[in-house]
């Protein structure tokens, strides 16, 4: 006979970690996926301090994972290419105003789901992960993949 009582939540956060690594495996390039508070409701023009993450997945199953104690912006990135980043180190260099914990690249799944749950739980005194919600947005397409359909492109010339 098992216990039914989980005090320590140690099932619930690897469940959680597991559900986060494949959140993030096969997922389209440009797609943000974001977990923090349950709750929070990010108002401009207060201070407020709020755990969270925020992956952004690149090209060649490369994923940025950033971690921050303030409200993480949406990254208005570039390209989404993933040659010459520094991979599997974690960078503390301040180049993102809003990344206050650092940020890293990766392609292993599962240790980004580690260092989610380890932020959460370790860091930030995180409970349980149902204190915690999630937001992801797929990236937009600019035009439609319709070859048949044509396109007046006479307003353009």
């Amino acid at each position: 006979m098992g216990h039914t009582n989980n005090p320590s939540g140690i099932r619930e956060w690897r469940a959680m970690a597991e559900w986060i690594a494949t959140s993030l495996t096969d997922k389209p390039v440009g797609m943000i996926f974001e977990i923090g508070p349950a709750h929070f409701i990010y108002h401009a023009e207060h201070d407020q301090d709020v755990a969270c993450v925020q992956a952004v997945i690149l090209e060649d199953g490369v994923v940025m994972l950033r971690r921050s104690r303030e409200m993480l912006l949406r990254l208005n990135v570039v390209d989404f290419r993933s040659r010459g980043l520094p991979i599997y180190r974690w960078l503390m260099n301040g180049h993102f105003e809003d990344c206050t914990d650092g940020y890293i690249f990766s392609r292993d799944q599962e240790l980004l789901a580690g260092a989610v749950v380890a932020w959460f739980r370790d860091t930030c005194g995180i409970a349980s992960p149902d204190d915690l919600g999630c937001e992801y947005s797929l990236p937009d397409t600019l035009m439609p993949d319709h070859e048949e359909e044509e396109i007046d492109d006479s307003e353009f010339i």
